[in-house]
């Protein structure tokens, strides 16, 4: 089975579209990236099979793209 999964992503001023190509470019799994207004810049979407460690995903390999604060 698929486990659907949302984050919330806050970029430094200007690297918004950056870092939302970045994370569609190098990160598996994304379906779908989101500009979005308020407190955050983006929404990410995943979707991954059962099995794949999510921390592991958001802490190496989303967090770890140049350009995002939080």
């Amino acid at each position: 089975p698929m486990q659907s999964m949302f984050i919330s992503v806050k970029c430094d001023r200007g690297k918004t579209y950056e870092v939302g190509r970045r994370i569609l470019k190098e990160v598996p799994h994304v379906k779908e990236v989101s500009s979005i207004s308020g407190k955050w810049d983006l929404l990410v979407q995943l979707r991954v099979p059962a099995g794949v460690d999510m921390g592991e995903l958001i802490n190496e390999q989303i967090a770890g793209i140049a350009g995002i604060r939080r």
